[in-house]
């Protein structure tokens, strides 16, 4: 079996373990916050959000969630569920045209033993590839290359997500 050594988000996953109030999501904060630029919130639809990852995997890692604080799928309504499944189609559409990627990874982990460095509130991950991009650094120096500038790729994906 292989491992994907993942270091650089040890720091993301000791902030959200850290958190001992039962309502206190960071995303929860980002959303009520109403300061988009800051907080890399790409798209407000009705009843959920597009946000740039903080801690990507690759650039132009993109979480769609409900804008209500919700643990799993069944919990949200269907007109949530069904709008975040348009925001996901959306956002390949968007990722493959802005950012020329070769590939899109989506997933959902549910549950904290499924992955979830969030587990209490429910997101999808929307995660552009492009041919090689992977190498030796996170191997040999635990060191993730993100090749991008997080506040360009915001502006161009906004924009293009406000279409």
């Amino acid at each position: 079996m292989k491992s994907l050594h993942c270091p650089w988000r040890e720091k993301y996953i000791k902030r959200t373990q850290n958190k001992n109030i039962k309502n206190d999501c960071i995303f929860c904060e980002k959303i009520k916050e109403n300061k988009d630029e800051k907080n890399y919130i790409i798209f407000r639809a009705k009843h959920s959000v597009v946000i740039l990852n903080l801690f990507p995997y690759n650039a132009g890692h993109l979480l769609i969630m409900p804008n209500k604080h919700k643990k799993d799928l069944a919990s949200i309504s269907k007109n949530t569920r069904s709008e975040i499944m348009e925001l996901t189609s959306k956002a390949t559409t968007v990722l493959e045209k802005t950012l020329k990627c070769d590939g899109i990874n989506i997933g959902i982990n549910l549950g904290e033993v499924a992955g979830a460095g969030i587990p209490g509130h429910v997101h999808i991950h929307i995660l552009p590839r492009w041919n090689g991009d992977t190498n030796f650094m996170p191997t040999l120096s635990n060191t993730k290359q993100i090749s991008c500038d997080m506040n360009r790729i915001y502006k161009e994906l906004r924009k293009e997500f406000c279409k």
